[in-house]
């Protein structure tokens, strides 16, 4: 019987089976037999600790895999990044259907080798886990609790990943078994919405706010009011908040991917879960900053219990400069833009300009080896002369990590790292001085969001320069971000309420979450297609001046280089240049669809 129902999508989270109990390394790195069973597994703690543990997997990861894009990340569909890897990006080949969910941005998929990525494998496991864990004899109520409450947090994680991704799904609470009935229908975007946040609320009853350095990974309390936040700022966005559907279709007509109308009060609900959070934080997060701007911002995404993280995901134990999800970042999956490294501000303020001469003979340091940008930039990217792989970096002609067509000399594919002039240093960093053997975390959710998504709300409903119950306006919250790589503060002076703070703020959430997955999310909800359709990709080529000759590179970092921007990429956009509003949401696969649960395809996939 489970073999029939495993190839699912749906529902492969509503049955229990022995199968669905098999365990990995996580918080006790101590994995179960496959040979237990579910009545063994909750006889004692320590199991049933790490039948938690196991959904805890379950939570999506911002490295490369297989299962999403095909192998590609999600940057690569945006305006910050591309993928120059061959036969990988159904987006840019313009192929993505409902029946190739793998090509997709987002999947449902279950299957053995990536199932643990899957949101039905894991909201699936949290529900057995829940409807079990009372049972478990040397386990206090307390404890019982505080691990219901984490589990909760998993399904509701999930199922805001899962509305941002494809609209309101079948709402499921509890672990189905197959004589169960199955017909689902998918839910509206506002019963999404209050059962995803009711949910969340239940969650935060039982948890407390933090959790101990043993416990680093665990949900808790802080990150569920983050959740929150998330949550109904992405739904007041016009995705969703709108007088009209993004695109006519019958799940637009139901309302399962948008709420059938504008309401400037759902700003006022994001707004109130984001002052909710400072409330109740009372300042025990906070932002790393020692003083170190470049480091602390490293550290701000990179180092365990930081006080900066608010959800993560620990797939993995230590990184692994070997791994595959590395060398498919190394050979070319997602290399960001010149594009995006030309948002990056200058340290002494103003926008840079590649017209601008002194800018230009000097775009990332200054001729005594100083940095002259935004800090962020040297840590979400690579440029030439700064720190990599235990030297400094060669991203101009003849170097170790510039294109073949450049003349590159970089074995192992390190050329089609530096494709577009820089190269991403963001989860990278300098490989196995600072990477390798460190322990594992990928930030789900971090504390500068909390205060960029006020600064939003504020700016949306009008109060920008309106002062809250904490003395701060929506500047005060984005140069709190600001200040702690020591950037120049804005002002209402320099930068009008309404569109164009709206704009300076889409621009700061694209400098600090780079490859942390909330660029993609910001076009889809703004339904900034313009980012996309009207993009030229540019490329820096950094060339040695008439004359010179590789050995006269003494310092790479002061070198005065010849610089020329192409707008060039090795794979074309199909689907930008024939853009179609279904892509801001992502098809249910088609195998979904046919099996008549109920389920309504998103609009432009049917």
């Amino acid at each position: 019987m489970y073999k029939q129902f495993k190839t699912i999508v749906i529902l492969s989270l509503l049955l229990v089976g022995c199968d669905d109990l098999k365990f990995g390394n996580d918080f006790l790195e101590k994995p179960l037999s496959n040979e237990m069973n579910i009545d063994s597994v909750y006889a004692k703690k320590v199991y049933a600790e790490q039948a938690l543990n196991q959904v805890y997997h379950s939570l999506p990861d911002y490295q490369p895999h297989n299962n999403r894009l095909s192998w590609c990340a999600l940057e690569s569909i945006t305006d910050l990044a591309d993928a120059i890897k061959s036969g990988g990006n159904g987006y840019h080949q313009g192929n993505i259907t409902a029946s190739g969910s793998e090509r997709s941005a987002y999947s449902l998929s279950y299957n053995e080798e990536h199932g643990e990525f899957s949101a039905t494998y894991g909201i699936r496991q949290a529900y057995i886990f829940l409807e079990n864990v009372d049972r478990v004899p040397d386990m206090t109520q307390k404890e019982k609790n505080v691990r219901k409450g984490e589990a909760m947090m998993i399904i509701a994680y999930h199922y805001m990943n899962m509305l941002r991704n494809l609209g309101g799904m079948p709402w499921i609470d509890h672990a189905y078994k197959p004589d169960d009935d199955m017909h689902m229908t998918r839910m509206t975007v506002e019963e999404s919405v209050q059962k995803i946040c009711k949910l969340i609320d239940d969650a935060a009853t039982l948890l407390t706010w933090e959790v101990s350095s043993a416990d680093d990974g665990r949900m808790h309390k802080a990150g569920a009011y983050a959740l929150k936040s998330r949550l109904l700022t992405f739904v007041a966005s016009p995705l969703f908040n709108s007088d009209k559907p993004y695109k006519e279709g019958e799940a637009a007509d139901k309302h399962y991917v948008w709420y059938g109308n504008y309401d400037q009060s759902r700003w006022q609900d994001a707004l109130d879960a984001g002052l909710a959070f400072i409330r109740e934080n009372n300042n025990r997060y906070k932002l790393v900053n020692t003083g170190n701007p470049r480091q602390d911002f490293c550290s701000g995404y990179f180092d365990r219990y930081n006080g900066e993280v608010l959800i993560s995901s620990h797939r993995w134990i230590k990184w692994d400069h070997n791994s595959k999800a590395i060398s498919q970042i190394r050979f070319g999956v997602c290399n960001p833009l010149l594009n995006y490294a030309d948002m990056f501000q200058m340290k002494d303020g103003g926008e840079f300009s590649w017209d601008n001469p002194v800018h230009r003979e000097h775009p990332f340091f200054d001729a005594k080896g100083n940095e002259v940008r935004d800090p962020r930039l040297y840590e979400t990217l690579i440029v030439t002369g700064d720190k990599f792989r235990g030297r400094k970096a060669e991203i101009y002609e003849g170097g170790r990590e510039v294109a073949q067509d450049m003349g590159g000399t970089g074995p192992d594919g390190w050329g089609n790292l530096g494709y577009f002039g820089v190269a991403q240093r963001k989860f990278i960093q300098d490989i196995r001085n600072e990477l390798s053997g460190k322990f594992y975390q990928c930030p789900l959710m971090r504390l500068p969001e909390i205060y960029l998504n006020i600064a939003e709300a504020m700016n949306e409903l009008g109060k920008a320069k309106e002062k809250d119950e904490f003395g701060n306006n929506a500047y005060d919250y984005i140069n709190m971000v600001r200040e702690r790589v020591d950037m120049w503060e804005l002002t209402p002076e320099a930068v009008a309420p309404g569109e164009p703070l709206r704009e300076a703020i889409l621009k700061e959430r694209a400098l600090e979450f780079g490859y942390e997955e909330v660029r993609h999310y910001d076009i889809a909800r703004w339904k900034h297609n313009d980012y996309l359709t009207n993009l030229k990709r540019r490329r820096l080529k950094s060339w040695l001046k008439d004359g010179e000759k590789k050995e006269d590179v003494k310092d790479p970092k002061t070198h005065v280089f010849r610089y020329e921007i192409k707008e060039e990429a090795v794979n074309q956009r199909v689907w930008t240049a024939q853009w179609d509003n279904r892509y801001y949401l992502c098809p249910i696969n088609l195998n979904e669809i046919n099996k008549k649960y109920g389920l309504i395809q998103n609009p432009g996939w049917e």
